[in-house]
């Protein structure tokens, strides 16, 4: 029988949203869930949609897969809005552009047969997307694992009032959430 450690009986069957501000921890605990998940024997039941950009001034990046990951892994090419963005005006054309390269991810025909849906970083979605498009990518699977940002450490920017936003109404159709602090 595997420990408390190792357990994923807090997360299956839920939708669960990791949320904090920047490196707090959250693509670290998802990894970790994953990995207890693989360590089952239940890879091929995980679909993970990356969607962080590469690492930038030591804030977000992509996930790490477990050893022995054989699920389904999408993703594309994301921008750092905020942090690659001259202005606010800039950070919005970035965004808009990271959202229609999301989108397609949400449609995926590879998704229909995962049973665990992992989303990494669906804030670089929420600054410019369409919150129906990923609950109709969510709200069929028996277990999803999401995480976000969600602090105070970027301008008070368009993007980021509608990612504050639709994270909390994310928040309000989760089961559970997890807030982590530095």
């Amino acid at each position: 029988m595997l420990g408390r450690e190792n357990t994923t009986a807090d997360y299956d069957g839920r939708r669960t949203l990791v949320i904090g501000d920047v490196n707090t921890g959250k693509t670290r605990l998802t990894e970790k869930v994953m990995t207890r998940w693989v360590a089952q024997g239940r890879s091929h039941e995980i679909a993970v949609l990356d969607l962080a950009p590469e690492t930038q001034e030591t804030i977000g990046g992509r996930i790490h897969l477990p050893a022995g990951f054989q699920g389904v892994l999408l993703a594309t090419t994301i921008s750092a809005p905020r942090l690659s963005g001259r202005d606010e005006e800039e950070a919005d054309l970035l965004a808009q552009t990271n959202a229609a390269a999301i989108e397609p991810l949400f449609k995926n025909p590879r998704l229909a047969n995962c049973s665990i849906l992992v989303i990494n970083d669906v804030t670089l979605y929420l600054q410019a997307g369409n919150y129906d498009c990923l609950w109709a990518a969510i709200q069929p699977v028996e277990t999803v694992l999401i995480n976000a940002y969600y602090g105070d450490s970027f301008p008070d920017y368009r993007l980021s009032r509608q990612e504050r936003r639709l994270t909390e109404l994310l928040i309000k159709d989760c089961h559970q959430v997890i807030r982590l602090a530095n």
